[in-house]
């Protein structure tokens, strides 16, 4: 928890000899109201010299770990943009069935959107166990908040161990949203990723401006989240006869009724971007006509 104040023992004179005392100015004393601003550094020094009792430090209590048994699943989020789904999804996929084989664990999709049947049969070509489906007029427009409506609810009916997510412009905004809701870890633009026995996903990227490469792992807390760009992973063959099934989810009236009203979406005309390419070329000012 950290520096806690007590409010009850605090008085004008304890507070501003508090505030005169705080080497980083990060105590205030406003409107009769003791506080701890931004600046502070936890040095401490208000609660080893401070009128006693006033500030006190308590230790994080550890949380409890949860029971891992409860969350069976690899999760692919299925990143469609007006109807048009992206490739990163497919390559996700293919990773994620090969982290399943390690602990058994089933293969779903998540598919949010309007008139998905078509993606449905695409998303099964690639081996997918289960289609999770959102399909509503009101879900044709990336909404945030009713994607992460439907989102949460599919995590808290079908508590899948492990979530798949493309590093793309909505999958950025969505990811942490959800995550966040369930007070569990994401880590952004892996690199690798490596399942234990124990169905904790390993989290490879890289750190301290790519000087080392990070492993993070979230053992206490479900569901574990990453995102991933595109074009990292392999995209793997279309399967020939799909055994995978299909389970379309009533979206209810509630989880639309959100604060943001889209009035109308124009969409620009697409630009060349280098990240769909296969190769780059890139030449510094050294190069100059022969």
């Amino acid at each position: 928890m950290g520096l806690v104040i007590h409010h009850e023992l605090v008085d004008k004179e304890k507070a501003e000899k508090l505030v005169e005392m705080c080497p980083f100015g990060a105590i205030t004393y406003e409107d009769g109201k003791l506080d701890i601003t931004a600046g502070c550094k936890n040095c401490k020094m208000c609660v080893r010299k401070g009128p006693e009792g006033v500030i006190t430090f308590e230790e994080e209590k550890e949380s409890a770990a949860v029971n891992k048994d409860d969350y069976r699943g690899i999760c692919v989020y299925a990143d469609s943009d007006h109807g048009e789904l992206h490739k990163v999804s497919f390559e996700l996929i293919g990773k994620a069935k090969e982290l399943a084989k390690v602990i058994g664990h089933p293969v779903y999709a998540l598919l949010i959107g309007y008139k998905t049947d078509e993606n449905v049969k695409e998303l099964l070509s690639y081996g997918v166990d289960k289609v999770f489906v959102y399909d509503d007029a009101a879900l044709a427009d990336s909404d945030i908040e009713r994607y992460t409506n439907c989102f949460s609810d599919f995590i808290e009916n079908n508590k899948p161990s492990s979530i798949m997510v493309g590093a793309t412009n909505l999958g950025r905004c969505l990811a942490p949203r959800v995550a966040a809701r369930f007070h569990t870890g994401l880590t952004a633009d892996c690199t690798r990723l490596e399942m234990k026995e124990n169905t904790d996903l390993v989290q490879i990227r890289p750190a301290f401006g790519g000087n080392i490469m990070a492993q993070i792992i979230s053992p206490k807390h479900r569901p574990q989240f990453c995102t991933v760009r595109y074009k990292i992973f392999n995209k793997p063959e279309k399967t020939e006869n799909p055994t995978g099934t299909v389970e379309k989810v009533t979206v209810r009236p509630e989880w639309l009724n959100t604060r943001t009203e889209i009035i109308s979406v124009e969409k620009k005309p697409k630009e060349l971007d280098i990240s769909g390419a296969d190769v780059i070329v890139a030449v510094g000012r050294g190069l100059k006509k022969a």
